[in-house]
């Protein structure tokens, strides 16, 4: 992975920033990224958790203010939230996952506008955000592309570019790797906002992404089209297993998107699916439920005014959903036994439930 890297700056040595320049391979992600993804300023940071806060610091609203988000959103956009003061909102989704747009415009209604709007790219599936700050005037909106980098809208727009928001938040790794190996940029048109967000994260050492990770994602960011692309074939494979399967339903990008396939969500009727499940692990796939919903959560649930009667799409999502593997790693035997599992759905004689159903 260094290899190339060190190759590149030898060649580009009259581009690239001087090996004694302050910070030059993070100045190269950012202009990296920015130049991939259409943003006229990008900020990297450690992490998703940092990238968030400079988000709303930037945003200036004080203690109090409301943010308006999903259940089903990346618990770093709550966990921000909820360090620099906010209050949540949850609305319901559609059936993706995403930020559905009638749910926004009658809790609206309801509740008035927050001031922030989050609308996260749930699964890696690309979200039309254009329509949503029409429904809440004043609002400030956020892109949550923490896990859809590499994915492309309806338009033609690589996810993560702020043309449609405010800011949008992106991992510099398609599937984010745990510890201090991910981090984030946030990106924006806005030199305002961008000037904020380098000024808190200059505030703290701990903020800034390290030399050695940034020169690691500038390597990762040349590879992220044969990623993606890996992903969305073992995607494919995993829809021709469910053709014939009444009983899974995948959930599918919207048409005429490429999706980053950071993992591959099905949904099982709620009866079935812990039976799923278990089968599954019982063949060594790590498939595995959605995180618990936010608005759910013992922590994070004390700053929301949600009920759980309030968003029934979304506890619907989280009862039915089932989230299968698509790492890069996967082997053709290893998506077979996946495949496999799928298939016999309903059809075995250990799962009493199902041949009841």
């Amino acid at each position: 992975m260094m290899h190339s890297w060190l190759r590149e700056d030898r060649a580009g040595r009259d581009t690239a920033p001087a090996w004694d320049d302050a910070s030059s391979r993070t100045l190269a992600l950012e202009g990296a990224i920015a130049s991939r993804l259409g943003a006229r300023h990008a900020v990297a940071v450690a992490s998703p958790m940092v990238a968030f806060h400079l988000a709303y610091r930037a945003a200036g609203h004080a203690p109090g203010a409301t943010v308006l988000t999903t259940s089903v959103a990346d618990p770093t956009v709550v966990r921000a939230a909820v360090a620099n003061g906010y209050r949540l909102r949850f609305a319901d989704v559609d059936a993706r996952g995403h930020l559905e747009e009638t749910a926004l415009r009658e809790h609206v209604a309801m509740h008035g506008a927050p001031a922030l709007i989050v609308a996260s790219h749930h699964a890696g599936h690309p979200l039309d955000v254009a329509p949503l700050a029409a429904h809440a005037e004043g609002a400030l909106v956020v892109e949550d592309a923490t896990d859809a980098l590499g994915a492309i809208t309806a338009q033609g727009h690589p996810v993560g570019c702020p043309r449609q928001a405010a800011m949008t938040v992106v991992g510099i790794h398609p599937v984010r790797a745990s510890g201090l190996a991910q981090g984030a940029v946030v990106l924006t048109d806005d030199a305002t906002l961008a000037a904020r967000c380098r000024r808190t994260r200059d505030e703290r050492p701990e903020h800034r992404l390290s030399e050695l990770h940034a020169a690691l994602a500038l390597v990762e960011l040349g590879r992220l089209g044969a990623l993606v692309e890996l992903r969305a074939r073992l995607a494919a494979v995993y829809d021709v297993a469910l053709a014939a399967q009444p009983l899974v339903t995948a959930i599918a990008p919207p048409a005429g998107c490429r999706s980053a396939w950071p993992a591959y969500l099905v949904r099982v009727p709620a009866w079935l699916r812990a039976d799923v499940h278990d089968h599954l692990r019982s063949r060594g796939i790590a498939g595995r439920r959605l995180a618990m919903l936010l608005h759910r959560h013992p922590y994070f649930g004390r700053y929301a005014d949600a009920l759980p009667a309030e968003l029934p799409a979304t506890e619907r999502l989280a009862a039915e959903a089932l989230v299968l593997p698509t790492s890069t790693s996967l082997g053709s035997a290893d998506v077979a036994r996946v495949t496999d599992v799928l298939a016999a759905i309903g059809a075995d004689h250990r799962s009493g439930v199902a041949l009841a159903g």
